[in-house]
């Protein structure tokens, strides 16, 4: 493929979650469209490579495959916030695999997080990377959303716009001539620090954003572009170097249904599926069960549910984060484990709680908290059962505020927000995220929690799922909407 003679071909992507084939085909896609070997070619990844459907070796082998066929390549990772996971086995595996990144020449960053014992990021991660491709110097950093807790592990994420000020002197001695920002977290962030940036007196070639679970409009202005999550969609770019600046060009969206699988890349794939039964037909769809990620939705109150009849409780509170796609009905269609995978593929169990009215409204103050500011990424939401009602409104402050809480048709707070019985306790089935105090339920931390077992096994929230998808052909009509956790707003959200 021939090119311009002071020209770098981008290829942008994110949020993988271990969706491994549609990876590999997008993988295929840069094989066919990059030059000989990968030559004068740079790879973006924004990170949230983990978490999801297929086997994360599966997602580290492809890379390395990739790495093989097109060795001249230039390949760089961010860290999502889903990569860290949630257990010290699962950091324990990020750190490996940066480690045979690394090996590999593939270049794995997170600027802002640190260290707590050095106060520097950790030796496993890179801050930043400079690389050269085709006679340019091209400096790239990345960030993450901060909002996860790693103190158990000796890390922390920082501010993001405070990092990218850090690290402005060393941006300007470096002097590449092109910068590239790689931001896994909101498109409010990537804003921000495209404003931090040209404070600071730096030039921003590219943002390239991820965790935007939803399609985020490109904002050519500030040169910042997201790539659908889930690897649906790639970016590829053409970055041009003039004489006092560079010129970029959206090439093209490239989507994996439109991409044949390289051959180096089906064996693997096709074994995982076969062994693990993922192209199986397990139901007819009869739901039709939209997701919302900040917003009470017919997925988010099936499953709770679920989780509450499960566990006999009062009520189920899941956190938004476990539910990745919806499952919309579709006329004579049979739905496969993969399906139900993309709903929800983490192997939580199922935990009670006993609450009282206090706690309870400080756990729902704290999931519509951010109800009137972050509309479309408010990640401490949380899905409800069906029989739980929300009234709220916005303080002051404009934080979100918790006015009545109705269960079963009755309200349990009087006219000036108070429990009406304090004595009263609830059974709340939830799952072991939120409560072990992550997003902010640090109220419920300290409070005691079971597992629930049936048969001495772990009841999983996914295999509940399983179960009532297969029953609901039985139980309800074609195209049936389920009924949802009703929240009502004493204000327009968008005023």
């Amino acid at each position: 493929m021939s090119m311009p003679e002071k020209n770098v071909d981008i290829f942008a992507l994110t949020d993988c979650h271990q969706e491994a084939r549609k990876l590999c085909l997008l993988f295929s896609g840069i094989i066919k469209r990059a030059q000989t070997n990968g030559r004068n070619t740079l790879i973006c990844d924004c990170g949230d490579l983990f978490k999801g459907i297929y086997d994360r070796e599966l997602c580290v082998d492809s890379y390395l495959k990739l790495r093989r066929k097109l060795p001249e390549a230039k390949i760089v990772v961010a860290l999502g916030n889903n990569d860290f996971g949630f257990n010290s086995e699962q950091l324990n595996f990020l750190q490996q695999t940066a480690k045979r990144f690394n090996q590999a020449n593939i270049h794995v960053l997170c600027a802002n997080l640190q260290d707590l014992e050095t106060g520097t990021c950790p030796k496993w991660v890179d801050p930043y990377i400079l690389l050269e491709i085709n006679g340019k110097k091209i400096l790239l950093t990345a960030f993450c959303v901060n909002y996860i807790k790693l103190q158990r592990y000796g890390l922390q994420l920082c501010d993001l716009s405070e990092t990218l000020q850090k690290l402005a002197p060393t941006v300007k001695y470096i002097a590449p001539d092109a910068f590239i920002i790689l931001n896994h977290a909101l498109r409010t962030t990537s804003a921000e620090l495209w404003k931090t940036a040209q404070q600071c007196g730096i030039n921003v070639d590219l943002i390239i954003g991820g965790h935007e679970h939803s399609t985020v409009e490109p904002n050519p202005e500030q040169r910042t572009y997201y790539p659908q999550a889930f690897s649906r969609t790639m970016l590829k770019f053409d970055l041009e170097f003039g004489e006092k600046q560079t010129e970029l060009a959206l090439i093209e969206t490239v989507s994996q249904k439109t991409e044949k699988l390289n051959a180096i890349f089906a064996k693997a794939l096709d074994e995982y599926e076969n062994q693990v039964g993922l192209n199986v037909s397990i139901a007819r769809s009869t739901l039709d069960l939209p997701r919302s990620y900040s917003d009470a939705c017919p997925l988010g109150s099936f499953v709770a549910d679920q989780m509450r009849q499960a566990a006999k409780a009062d009520l189920a509170m899941l956190s938004t984060g476990y539910l990745t796609h919806a499952l919309r009905y579709e006329k004579d269609k049979m739905l496969t484990m993969y399906n139900l995978e993309r709903v929800f593929s983490a192997e939580t169990p199922v935990q009670t709680v006993m609450l009282s009215p206090k706690t309870l409204k400080a756990v729902l103050n704290n999931a519509i908290r951010f109800r009137y500011m972050q509309i479309y990424g408010n990640t401490r939401f949380l899905q409800c059962s069906s029989n739980l009602g929300i009234i709220c409104a916005q303080n002051a402050e404009n934080f979100g505020e918790v006015k009545q809480i109705i269960i079963n048709g009755e309200p349990i707070l009087d006219d000036d927000g108070n429990p009406q019985h304090p004595e009263d306790e609830y059974l709340c089935a939830v799952d072991p995220f939120i409560g072990s105090g992550e997003l902010g339920y640090d109220m419920l931390r300290a409070v005691s929690k079971e597992t629930l077992l049936k048969n001495n096994r772990l009841v999983r929230i996914k295999d509940l799922i399983l179960q009532a998808v297969k029953d609901a052909e039985h139980q309800y009509s074609e195209g049936f909407v389920y009924p949802y956790t009703k929240i009502i707003d004493l204000q327009n959200k968008n005023q």
